[in-house]
């Protein structure tokens, strides 16, 4: 015998149910390619503390693609990036060996232009973005992200990378890096979770492809 867990709604128009291999099914775009939408979450004035995507990694897929964007409520706050564990009553992996890299350049309205380095060694989450701008329509983070093998199904660590924008608090910086995300131990992540350092997401939506195995 087994047991099968259904998605808790009914899917959108011509969407089909997929399975994760362990009886977990998940609505997906027919006929996608090589990328299957797994999932997205978003907010449209609405304070949230967190954009969250829990069941979305599993051995169906070893690279999966996330992008997105949101805002930050508070000016200065960093956006970070959280695995989750635990399946679909997932809980966010804190343990301070995450190491993340954010290597590019800024400009502001000097004008000026510069190199621009942040990374950190023994985090409690990676980083897309620091020093985020809030206004009302430049103060976000948009990021297009490669996720290697999270569920550590092939390899002993997840890695990230993939590349950001965001305005900055100080001077109005624009600023575009490459990031590079992974952590020092094995953490077997079944999703993730955009959040921010301090204050709220009031605008954002991100998705997650899963990206098909030949």
């Amino acid at each position: 015998s087994y047991t099968l867990t259904f998605p808790n709604n009914d899917g959108n128009a011509d969407q089909v149910l997929t399975t994760n291999g362990s009886g977990v099914l998940n609505w997906a775009e027919a006929g996608g390619g090589d990328l299957v939408k797994l999932g997205t979450v978003s907010t449209n004035n609405s304070n949230v503390s967190a954009l969250t995507i829990d069941n979305c990694f599993s051995s169906t897929y070893d690279l999966y693609r996330i992008v997105g964007f949101h805002n930050a409520t508070s000016g200065g706050a960093h956006q970070y990036f959280r695995w989750r564990t635990g399946g679909g009553s997932g809980s966010s992996y804190t343990t301070s060996n995450y190491q993340w890299i954010n290597t590019g350049r800024y400009i502001n309205g000097n004008p000026a232009t510069a190199e621009y380095n942040n990374w950190n060694y023994t985090a409690d989450a990676g980083r897309l973005a620091s020093d985020m701008r809030a206004d009302s329509n430049a103060g976000f983070v948009s990021f297009n992200l490669l996720v290697a093998d999270p569920l550590t199904t092939l390899m002993g660590r997840g890695h990230i990378t993939g590349t950001s924008v965001v305005r900055q608090n100080t001077d109005q910086r624009w600023v575009t890096t490459q990031v590079g995300i992974t952590n020092g131990a094995d953490v077997s992540a079944t999703g993730f979770q955009m959040t921010v350092s301090t204050g709220s997401i009031s605008y954002g939506r991100v998705s997650v492809y899963g990206l098909a195995q030949a």
